[in-house]
């Protein structure tokens, strides 16, 4: 008997900015103990989407030459992050020509917004009540703090 295979996901954003699309579904971990961006992701994944968020859409082999700035890394190693980047719903990518050209899903900021959503609603969820209680605790250090 022959299986079916799922069907494969897009790989184009069909032209559309990070603007232009609905906010994309996030795979999202949360490391509090680490620093900025590597709260929800590691930190060669935090610098690739730091690239790109500035420098905007690119290929890996641009992304390469940037990393390679700071760091060596081997074309290989940074393929396969931005290929798990894409697959983690943070980039897009369109192929042209020989090459993938990978695109933000959304902006930093609504990155950061999103990923604390998701977070927040996963603590509502499961822990209601101790979170319900932190966020007064903390409101009410806001209003002694005069802010």
């Amino acid at each position: 008997m022959t299986q079916k295979r799922p069907p494969k996901k897009p790989v184009s954003s069909g032209g559309k900015t990070a603007t232009d699309q609905k906010p994309p579904d996030l795979t999202v971990n949360f490391h509090p103990d680490k620093p900025g961006l590597e709260k929800f992701m590691g930190r060669l994944e935090a610098e690739v989407m730091k690239i790109i968020w500035t420098n905007g859409p690119m290929t890996v082999k641009r992304a390469v030459y940037f990393i390679n700035k700071k760091y060596t890394y081997a074309y290989t190693t940074i393929m396969t992050v931005m290929t798990r980047l894409s697959e983690k719903g943070l980039l897009s990518r369109e192929k042209q020509e020989q090459s993938y050209i990978y695109t933000p899903t959304t902006d930093e900021k609504q990155f950061i917004k999103l990923a604390a959503e998701k977070i927040l609603a996963g603590l509502m969820d499961d822990y209601r009540s101790v979170t319900l209680n932190i966020f007064h605790r903390i409101r009410k250090a806001s209003k002694k703090a005069g802010g």
